[in-house]
């Protein structure tokens, strides 16, 4: 069974919530463990397929729209609709499920990572070396994170477009199937690229205090 967290990352995920104390060696190996848990590609994998899912279910609701607006006989139209909304659940229903629990179990693992990578530097067990100046500004381009700010970057543009065509067909009167269509995927697709950043950059919060810019800083970024 896939697990959304895995059992060995757990107990530093937990550690980390509770704003546990540990040594440099323990703290490193957290950060590796939390990290390598958030960055695994099947969890990208999945969240590609819950993106998926829930387009194709708001595009079935919007026909199920469609149906009960336009139809000419008002008892079937409203019939038909709402049996094709009850097949929009079909994929919609695990879809979402499958995109909340990975956000919830992403936003756990994300800022553990950032706990962890921050503890030694905040805690004055390792001080910040000139190097790290690049290492924190150049963290994205890693190849977990590089990943998900690239996806992140086009469900962003996604958002926007069906949003600028939802204003538009408010605007110009679009039918109300069209309207649920844009507007829906608007909300989907930025639900996306907000959920997919705010991971990155909780990762990233952490290893600011790797930066010798930052390094008066005293508690680490919960």
């Amino acid at each position: 069974m896939y697990r959304m967290i895995l059992p060995e990352t757990l107990p530093d995920v937990v550690a980390a919530e509770a704003g546990a104390d540990a040594r440099t060696f323990e703290a490193d190996a957290a950060a590796a463990r939390t990290r390598g848990d958030y960055g695994r590609v099947s969890r990208w994998l999945l969240g590609l397929l819950g993106t998926t899912g829930t387009a194709i279910a708001v595009l079935l609701v919007a026909g199920a729209v469609n149906m009960a607006a336009t139809g000419g006989d008002a008892v079937m139209s409203a019939l038909s609709g709402s049996v094709l909304f009850l097949v929009a659940l079909v994929p919609g229903a695990p879809s979402v499920w499958l995109l909340l629990s990975l956000h919830r179990s992403g936003r756990r693992l994300a800022r553990s990572a950032g706990y962890w990578a921050a503890l030694p530097y905040l805690e004055g067990r390792r001080a910040p070396r000139s190097g790290d100046w690049f290492a924190v500004r150049f963290l994205g381009f890693s190849a977990d994170l590089f990943l998900r700010l690239t996806t992140s970057a086009l469900a962003g543009l996604a958002a926007l477009f069906a949003a600028s065509l939802g204003v538009r067909g408010m605007v110009m009167g679009a039918p109300s199937w069209e309207l649920t269509l844009w507007l829906g995927w608007a909300v989907l697709f930025g639900a996306v690229c907000v959920g997919q950043f705010g991971g990155v950059q909780r990762i990233q919060n952490g290893y600011l205090a790797r930066d010798p810019r930052n390094a008066s800083r005293t508690t680490p970024s919960r």
